[in-house]
């Protein structure tokens, strides 16, 4: 009835309706919820326009790559404005606001998205500091709190399913690394310590 099967979504319409749906949206089983429907339904539109063969394969690989660039960009705006509505706003040493960087690695880095790919993500923030509560904490911890929120938002299977599932372990040390790590820590790394495929993997990171 609304036609969506027969065309390809128009530049920024994902993030418009997606936005529209999460605005009314109190907390993390709500936000879930949300998403989970949103990301199905739109599955089914670009799986339907690909199988009748409505769309070519660039078409499809961007459009599954916008998807998972909306739900993130628009997850992560949640979570951060309930995150410091209870902790207070992260900021560096000079006052500026910290914001979470989030890298898109591998086939998501690279528009590639396919039907069945994880995620692969980087947690980065640019300096170290505290936030401004009465209550201070600092910003790596600010910033763990939020990227595992991101991560559970994102892959915790709910009755609706999931949205996407979120591989975190293509940061610096892998697992046994910290979740976020600053600005500096990842360019030591990167000139420093990291394999050589791992530098290799930073020709595909993108920031979303």
């Amino acid at each position: 009835q609304e036609g969506l099967l027969g065309r390809p979504r128009e530049p920024g319409e994902i993030a418009r309706e997606l936005s529209e749906r999460l605005h009314a949206c109190q907390d993390e089983s709500q936000l879930e919820a949300a998403l989970r429907q949103f990301r199905n339904r739109e599955m089914v539109r670009i799986i339907w326009r690909d199988l009748a063969d409505l769309s070519d394969l660039p078409e499809t690989l961007e459009e599954l790559t916008e998807l998972a660039d909306c739900v993130i960009r628009a997850a992560l705006d949640k979570l951060y404005n309930w995150a410091i509505e209870k902790d207070g706003v992260p900021r560096d040493p000079e006052g500026r606001e910290q914001r979470l960087v989030v890298l898109g690695m591998g086939k998501l880095g690279a528009r590639e998205l396919n039907l069945s790919s994880d995620i692969d993500l980087i947690y980065c923030f640019p300096a170290h500091g505290h936030t401004d509560a009465g209550r201070r904490i600092e910003n790596e911890t600010f910033f763990t709190r939020l990227g595992r929120r991101l991560a559970n938002v994102l892959s915790r299977q709910t009755v609706d399913g999931f949205v996407f599932r979120v591989d975190l372990r293509l940061r610096p040390f892998g697992d046994s690394g910290p979740l976020v790590v600053s600005f500096d820590a990842m360019e030591q790394y990167l000139q420093g310590q990291a394999r050589e495929w791992e530098r290799y993997a930073m020709v595909k990171a993108r920031a979303i």
